[in-house]
């Protein structure tokens, strides 16, 4: 007899969607799944938000693969606030040798992707992990639908298997299968939102900023002494040193241009002529003739002792926070304004936005989230806050819901700063600043669970000479000068890069001058996104190791980064390189396959390190050697690029296309290719093949046969897309 049970049906709850510009459709409940199980044919369905995520059967199979045992099913749920759902299966009678196994699919909308969560995989060896593109990662047990936001997790450590099967426009379908003595299976809604206590995530109202986010700000290296002859300076050197074409998009002027410290919309929107004889027309205009987006900076706070501002208080006390006694409030030196006040809103917030639409700026970075919000939780006005129906958050979030009004969608939104406060205007903003003023690429690690899902990480501007967590003596040789570069100048914005994060640079224009210190910078642009590998924290701490997947429709492969970082002197805040041994790394403990081959190649010493199977071995960096970055792809029978010299990605960024046509012996492709810039492929030669010819229209190619690789090099004489093709014989 077929036995049919449905344990929970999906209830609805209403929640209002944030905005209406944002995708308007029915907020998925914060509810139990409904499961169906059918005994008898050990088939498990199951439903969430009107539609089937899971499909596939369970049975108890014996070492030949015959079915041994019925398969007795059990189920656990935790109601509440955060919502929790465990299937579990075991044999009904055990059996020696007999195991159960899962096989199935699940269906997620397009932006589900897989990933892992905490096992011992993670402490046999520790990294930190995303994918450009959809993850097949071997120690991924969970898929999370981002749009939905609720995740489908398996055993971990192996026991699972997910494959992503077929992908749309609509929906992502992934194969799942897992194994094991017993197995259980866990259902989470609201994954984000209430297990990660994320209360404003609603990711069904918006997309995340998938753009490359590159480019430079002005504030680490000037503060307020950045000025339009600064200006035109830094963009003759970017044009120069072509740093548009390598993906550096934005120039974002910070506290330098304003009048005063800025406090209203006037003194935001009119600037500092003394500085700024042009003004923002002439600024806007420049940056885009330099072939770059602009970037503007504001604050939230209304200082008195700025222009207009005390004048702006006397004609309207209203629009502004008052203590029990009738007085303005001042917190730290500044007015906060009462943001139930819509006239008030009008004239201190949708102005300054609106404005700042008009005159056309790309890039909008907010600061003064953590400010605005400290001074709303002061004491001395939360009797304001039991008379108003506002909170504290509330008030703070207002800013940024006009914000977006008035910016509209088409321009990437910065709050500033920390994870803490920004996480009250989640929805509304397409990026945060992770951490407190400088460099932080700790927290890269902390938060790459947050990266691609809720929005884009943003360690702060990146200073390739910054010394925090850095030798500043060590030099290290790259492939692409003579000489020795700072080895903190690889570093810092390939940390970026690897985390999929923003890479804002922000040093004086004479650093930039110095070749040697922008090799790094050029290797690292643009900033691919990324979704993360692992649905937890790694905790804020200097991990060594990242990986990230590269998924390409016509290739999928693994770019592995090993990064030495400083170690603090006793009584000195100075940091040094001791050095780091050779180190074995397991496939199987990076998620690839143990019993599969791998070419591996690193990339800033161009070296190509062999062909391995099981493991290879990472060599030793001396106390000079800051990275190592290494491509990891499956041995092909036949001739195939192994890595680019473009970008740190090694085909992510430039190649667009590559296929093999065995008849002819033709490797042939698409790159993206830079001015001046020598582009390298290198082409992993099966035993018995020999790279013949190359050829590329409108372009001279170097050929160069070794033992087991050839490259092709070319120095473009233009910006373009390079089709080329590669004759082998055998």
């Amino acid at each position: 007899m077929r036995m049919l049970f449905v344990l929970a049906v999906a209830a609805i709850l209403i929640q209002p969607v944030l905005m209406a510009a944002e995708r308007s459709v029915e907020p998925p409940a914060n509810a139990l799944a409904k499961v169906e199980w059918d005994a008898e044919q050990g088939r498990l369905r199951l439903c969430y938000h009107g539609v089937t995520i899971l499909d596939a059967t369970v049975s108890v199979k014996d070492s030949t693969g015959t079915n041994a045992a019925a398969v007795k099913f059990d189920s656990n749920e935790i109601a509440g606030d955060k919502v929790e759902q465990r299937l579990k299966f075991s044999a009904v009678e055990a059996k020696a040798g007999a195991e159960l196994i899962l096989r199935g699919r699940v269906i997620a909308s397009e932006e589900g992707f897989p990933a892992e969560t905490q096992s011992d995989a993670q402490k046999r060896f520790p990294y930190v992990r995303n994918s450009v593109g959809l993850s097949r990662n071997l120690r991924n047990n969970a898929v999370y639908d981002r749009r939905w936001d609720w995740v489908l997790v398996g055993p971990g450590d192996g026991a699972t298997r997910i494959r992503p099967r077929r992908t749309g426009e609509k929906r992502h379908v992934f194969s799942l299968e897992c194994r094991g003595a017993g197995l259980e299976l866990v259902f989470r809604p609201r994954f984000y939102q209430k297990h990660k206590d994320l209360e404003h995530f609603t990711p069904w109202t918006y997309e995340v900023w998938k753009g490359p986010l590159t480019g430079y700000c002005t504030w680490w290296a000037y503060r307020g002494g950045f000025t339009q002859e600064t200006l035109d300076a830094m963009l003759e050197l970017f044009v120069e040193k072509r740093l548009p074409d390598f993906g550096y998009e934005y120039m974002q002027f910070d506290d330098t241009y304003q009048q005063g410290n800025g406090s209203c919309p006037e003194n935001w929107l009119n600037w500092d002529r003394k500085k700024f004889p042009g003004g923002w027309e002439y600024s806007i205009k420049a940056i885009r003739d330099a072939g770059m987006k602009p970037g503007i900076w504001v604050h939230r706070i209304h200082r008195p002792s700025d222009p207009r501002v005390a004048d702006i208080a006397k004609e309207h006390p209203e629009w502004f926070v008052h203590k029990p006694d009738g007085s303005l409030f001042t917190n730290r030196g500044f007015y906060v304004l009462d943001t139930t006040n819509e006239e008030a809103v009008d004239n201190m917030v949708r102005k300054l936005y609106k404005g700042l639409n008009e005159q056309g700026w790309g890039y909008v970075k907010i600061d003064g989230t953590g400010d605005l919000l400290r001074a709303y939780q002061n004491k001395e006005i939360a009797e304001f806050f039991e008379e108003n129906p506002t909170t504290p958050e509330e008030s703070l979030r207002k800013w940024d819901i006009v914000a977006r009004e008035e910016l509209g969608r088409d321009v990437y939104i910065l709050a500033c700063h920390t994870v803490g406060n920004a996480r009250h205007v989640i929805g509304l903003v397409d990026g945060a600043r992770l951490s407190n003023d400088g460099f932080q690429p700790r927290t890269l690690a902390q938060y790459n669970f947050m990266e691609g899902v809720v929005w884009r990480n943003d360690p702060d501007h990146c200073d390739v000479l910054g010394e925090w967590l850095m030798d500043t003596d060590a030099e290290m040789p790259v492939f692409g000068l003579g000489s020795r570069v700072p080895a903190r100048s690889i570093i810092r914005p390939a940390i970026c890069t690897m985390a999929g994060g923003v890479l804002m640079l922000s040093d004086k224009l004479e650093v930039y001058q110095d070749d040697r210190n922008i090799e790094g910078m050029k290797r690292s642009a643009p900033v691919l996104f990324t979704v993360p590998g692992q649905l937890y924290s790694c905790e804020r701490r200097t991990v060594p190791w990242w990986l990230q997947e590269i998924d390409r429709p016509f290739e999928h492969y693994s770019v592995l980064a090993r990064i030495q970082w400083g170690q603090k002197r006793e009584k000195e805040w100075v940091f040094d390189f001791k050095g780091l041994p050779r180190q074995e790394v397991r496939f199987a403990d990076l998620g690839l396959a143990g019993d599969r081959e791998y070419l591996v190649f690193e990339f800033w010493s161009q070296e190509f390190l062999g062909r391995f199977k099981g493991s290879f071995t990472a060599p030793a960096m001396d106390e000079n050697d800051g990275m190592d970055v290494f491509a990891i792809r499956e041995v092909s029978p036949h001739p195939w690029v192994i890595s680019t010299s473009r970008h740190i990605s090694q085909g992510g960024v430039s190649l667009l296309d590559e296929k093999w046509d065995a008849e002819a012996k033709i490797l042939s492709g698409t790159s993206k290719v830079i001015v001046g810039d020598p582009y390298v492929l290198t082409v992993h030669l099966p035993e018995g093949f020999r790279l013949e010819n190359a050829v590329a229209a409108g372009a001279d190619l170097e050929v160069a046969n070794e033992a087991e690789i050839a490259k092709i090099r070319v120095v473009p004489s233009v910006t373009k897309t390079l089709r080329w093709k590669m004759i082998f014989t055998k």
